[in-house]
């Protein structure tokens, strides 16, 4: 049997042993916790390392113009930051899938039209841009900076009249051509989101109404046109749809019908009719609780600059945010921000839409669409 002085010695070992162990598994930890803190690039942060910030952004056209102009010169002048590009179909899609991931964010970045925006704001699910970090936003229009610090403008569109340039020979003029009989059947009408909205206040003004006080004359004019439409959903979209035959005339965006006008060689032709149009604003949102915030706005104050403005409107004929930037003169014109085009919008005030958007598209979907 041991003494009990050699068995107070070992207990004596063991407890110095243990406050070794001890001592080394808190200067790891310690160690460990500097070197990845909260907000670190090991989980994602915006602290040291490399970071992959995620930007949802609209599909096809718009997706590779993007890349091309913005995103890969951005990760050249920031080699320290990688952006993710996640395709969406529409701003109702980003709302979605923010609203469902909410507590811990899918997207650092990301693109929505500017009458949905608001309730994204309203609902927390975007944050207020710090202006120190995101310098650009002085060097906006003011059209397109937010009345509340949150996401700017990013690009400036407007609706159109798309058709084929092979199968139509003459080239539509008015929004009431579109219930012209000889295109019964041959209409392409996607209609249940943004584009149907701005289509009912050009209704609304053909009609002499007021879009603030009573939609029920665009409704029934559209349910009108309802029995002469080939498809409400053309597949991948309405421009390849137009581009390839399977439409002759349809309701688009002016940017990507322009596009596709390049890419078909003229096939595809947008149109600005005669009694105006309604502009369309995207706006770039840093996304609340990111964890790469300033990574984020930094890629934010890029996009709306000045050289990634041009870039990207050049390629895609978006019209600039940017009051410093002067597209060539040839693209001016097929942009919103031609002269013609800045005399015949119709305005909109799209803060009091937002209220109402998801109302509209709804008596869109069940009274036209499915009526």
């Amino acid at each position: 049997m041991p003494s009990r002085r050699s068995s107070r010695t070992l207990r004596t070992t063991l407890t110095a042993a243990v406050a070794l162990t001890t001592t080394a598994l808190l200067a790891t930890a310690c160690t460990s916790n500097a070197a990845s803190p909260s907000g670190s690039a090991a989980d994602g942060g915006d602290s040291g390392g490399k970071q992959t910030i995620t930007f949802m952004g609209f599909y096809g056209t718009f997706q590779d113009s993007f890349t091309k102009t913005v995103i890969k010169p951005f990760e050249k002048a920031n080699p320290g930051i990688t952006v993710k590009y996640v395709p969406i179909q529409n701003s109702a899609e980003v709302l979605a899938k923010l609203r469902a991931s909410s507590a811990r964010p899918v997207a650092d970045v990301a693109l929505m039209d500017s009458s949905v925006a608001p309730t994204a704001n309203k609902e927390k699910l975007f944050a207020p841009l710090d202006e120190s970090k995101v310098p650009n936003v002085a060097r906006l229009v003011d059209t397109a900076k937010s009345p509340d610090g949150y996401g700017p403008g990013v690009t400036f569109d407007s609706l159109s009249i798309l058709y084929n340039s092979k199968n139509v020979k003459k080239a539509p003029a008015s929004w009431n051509d579109l219930w012209d009989a000889q295109y019964k059947g041959k209409l392409a009408m996607p209609i249940a989101d943004t584009r149907g909205v701005a289509l009912i206040i050009a209704l609304e003004k053909i009609l002499g109404g007021d879009y603030k006080k009573d939609i029920d004359p665009a409704i029934g004019k559209l349910k009108e046109l309802s029995p002469a439409v080939q498809t409400w959903q053309p597949s991948p979209d309405v421009y390849t749809a137009i581009q390839s035959g399977d439409a002759d005339i349809a309701v688009g965006w002016n940017a990507r019908g322009q596009y596709y006008k390049d890419a078909s060689k003229g096939a595809v032709q947008p149109v600005l009719p005669k009694e105006g149009t309604v502009t369309q604003i995207n706006t770039i949102n840093l996304v609340n609780k990111s964890r790469h915030s300033a990574a984020a706005q930094k890629f934010i104050n890029y996009a709306i600059g000045a050289e990634a403005q041009k870039a990207f409107d050049d390629e895609a004929f978006y019209a600039p945010v940017n009051k410093d930037v002067e597209l060539a003169a040839a693209t001016k014109e097929r942009t919103t921000a031609s002269a013609e085009q800045q005399k015949n919008q119709i305005p909109v005030d799209w803060r009091w839409l937002t209220t109402r958007y998801t109302g509209w598209v709804d008596r869109i979907k069940q009274e036209v669409i499915g009526g």
